[in-house]
C-alpha cells in the first residue's frame, strides 16, 4: 500500500507555517515508514498547484495507491491529519 500525504503551502502564509512545524514535529516522525509525506510549495510548482486545482492554501491531500482519497484545506488541526491516516493504515 502506497499512501502519500501532499502538503500544498505558501512560504507567506502563516497557517501553512504554523501546520508544517506541526507535521514536523508530532506527525510526519510517528507515520515515518508508512506514509510519504511531499511537501509543495505553490509558487514552485505551478504545474502540480493546477493539476491538483489547489485554490487555497494549507491544502492537505491524500493519496492511496495514487488515488485521492482525502483533501482539506484551510485550518487543519493535528488530530484531524491522525485520524485520517490512522484510518488509511489500519
Amino acid at each position: 500500500m502506497d499512501i502519500k500525504v501532499l502538503d500544498f503551502t505558501g512560504k507567506w502564509c502563516s497557517t501553512c507555517i504554523v501546520l508544517d512545524k506541526v507535521l514536523e514535529s508530532e506527525v510526519i516522525p510517528k507515520y515515518k515508514n508508512k506514509v510519504k509525506f511531499v511537501k509543495i510549495d505553490i509558487e514552485e510548482n505551478e504545474k502540480l498547484t493546477k493539476q491538483y486545482e489547489i485554490l487555497s492554501v494549507p491544502t492537505l491531500i491524500l493519496l492511496k495507491d495514487g488515488k485521492e482519497i482525502w483533501r482539506k484545506s484551510g485550518s487543519i488541526t493535528k488530530d484531524e491529519v491522525i485520524k485520517v491516516l490512522d484510518s488509511m493504515i489500519k
